[in-house]
């Protein structure tokens, strides 16, 4: 693919743009940050959403850098030697609405060239604290069709994302999955058009979900609410690998961290009461499924 990185570039900025064009018709104006990479060459853009009607802190952010040497966490397919320049871009997601009958969803599509090697990676899940099935169920049927027009392996790209967003200290999964997938070298032309339909996506697929944003909210469902966005804390910083990479490479820490959420607590020892909603999300929801079904 001629000029890669100008076009890949181009398209994921657009990706950005889509993105925030949605959001900010349900929710509000974003604030925005433009920032230089420090360690090397290049920067991003940084839209941030805090607290509006739909999202209590939403953040959707751009980089394209360039740097000397690619850090251990972003090519642990690959043999690349230590000091290896590196070009890397992506866009990054994380919507933390403010009702729990919201799911937090994250998303994240990236290009990477370092040497004479280079890469496609990505991937989007599922965070909900009081989920319906038959909206978890139609989420993972629009990924497989969306993998299915571009020629890809739902099943192999919902296994790796069961997999890897585990909180492994914990013997838990983060959410109800979705896709997750790395080190795509299967033609730079079809994997830009697969990652970019991806992020072109999200709006069809988080709608269904703003169905609930104006449903009561009890305290108990609050607390819970913050209770689950504390094992999200603890995923990003012990286990996410683009954390890692963007601390790692020397990157901006605040947008690093903008997939933070505003507020979380850390119960001891919490047990859920049998029979309830909260058991249900843990006992049920949180144990990898084939919620697609047969295809």
């Amino acid at each position: 693919m001629q000029d890669a990185r100008d076009i890949v570039t181009t398209a994921f900025r657009g990706v950005q743009d889509r993105i925030c064009d949605f959001l900010v018709g349900e929710d509000q104006a974003y604030r925005e940050d433009a920032w230089t990479y420090a360690s090397g060459a290049g920067g991003g853009i940084t839209r941030i959403w805090e607290g509006g009607p739909l999202l209590e802190k939403g953040g959707v952010g751009f980089s394209a850098i360039e740097g000397t040497s690619l850090p251990p966490s972003a090519a642990t397919q690959f043999k690349i030697p230590p000091g290896t320049p590196f070009y890397a871009t992506g866009v990054s997601l994380v919507m933390h609405p403010r009702n729990p009958h919201v799911p937090t969803i994250h998303m994240n599509i990236r290009y990477f060239q370092a040497g004479e090697v280079s890469w496609f990676g990505g991937g989007m899940d599922l965070t909900p604290y009081y989920p319906e099935e038959s909206q978890v169920v139609g989420f993972h049927r629009a990924l497989r069709d969306l993998c299915n027009r571009h020629g890809r392996d739902y099943t192999a790209f919902k296994r790796a994302c069961d997999e890897y967003f585990v909180l492994k200290h914990r013997g838990e999964a983060r959410g109800v999955g979705g896709l997750f997938f790395d080190h795509l070298q299967n033609g730079q032309e079809q994997d830009l058009a697969f990652t970019e339909a991806l992020g072109l996506a999200f709006p069809d697929l988080y709608r269904p979900f703003l169905s609930a944003r104006d449903r009561p909210v009890t305290e108990k469902e609050r607390d819970f609410q913050l209770y689950r966005r504390s094992r999200y804390v603890e995923f990003n910083l012990l286990w996410d690998r683009g954390t890692l990479f963007g601390l790692q490479s020397g990157g901006r820490t605040e947008s690093i961290l903008m997939s933070m959420p505003p507020l979380a607590k850390w119960v001891y020892g919490f047990q859920p009461e049998p029979g309830s909603p909260e058991e249900r999300l843990t006992g049920y929801f949180l144990k990898p499924r084939d919620w697609a079904g047969p295809a």
